[in-house]
């Protein structure tokens, strides 16, 4: 069993828990973590998911997951780069460029997003197969026709933000 805080719209932990896959009570959020990793002037390291309950099976998508109990964005951040890639952050390289507060359906989350410049050496990636497919090096314009063509999550669409994607480009 899973367990993660929750907190309310402005980041105040709840005094609270709920069990993965609960239902949000109004005011009632999780925090989520997003960690791109740029590998050089143009690309970035993504992920094929690999799970076929999530909402489009297989899409492409960032490292991504829900903080656990007590545990900071940035932590969340480096454990599950770790679990999904076998990839080291060194938690001083994380760059916040992004904290998306969203809202809609059962789905109520405060998203850090994070990047981090670093030299990946493809032998060192270590795929969690339960999660994690494959993986590729992609730029913002690939990853950005992924999206249109369904392949990508729609960040924009899901956290109900003008452009996800230009926190990227403004955190370069």
């Amino acid at each position: 069993m899973e367990f993660f805080d929750l907190y309310s719209a402005e980041g105040h932990f709840l005094n609270k828990t709920m069990q993965r896959g609960g239902v949000f009570k109004k005011g009632e959020y999780a925090m989520v973590v997003h960690v791109w990793i740029k590998v050089n002037e143009t690309q970035f390291l993504i992920q094929q998911r690999n799970k076929k309950h999530d909402p489009i099976p297989y899409q492409w998508a960032t490292i991504s997951g829900l903080l656990n109990a007590k545990e900071t964005p940035v932590d969340a951040a480096i454990r599950e780069t770790k679990e999904e890639l076998g990839l080291t952050i060194d938690k001083n390289s994380l760059n916040k460029v992004a904290h998306i507060i969203s809202s809609h359906d059962a789905y109520h989350t405060i998203t850090h997003v994070f990047m981090v410049q670093m030299d990946v050496d493809e032998a060192s990636i270590q795929l969690q197969l339960d999660e994690v497919r494959d993986y590729d090096f992609k730029t913002l314009e690939d990853i950005r026709a992924l999206v249109d063509k369904n392949h990508f999550w729609n960040y924009t669409k899901l956290l109900n933000v003008a452009d996800y994607f230009s926190y990227l480009e403004e955190g370069i």
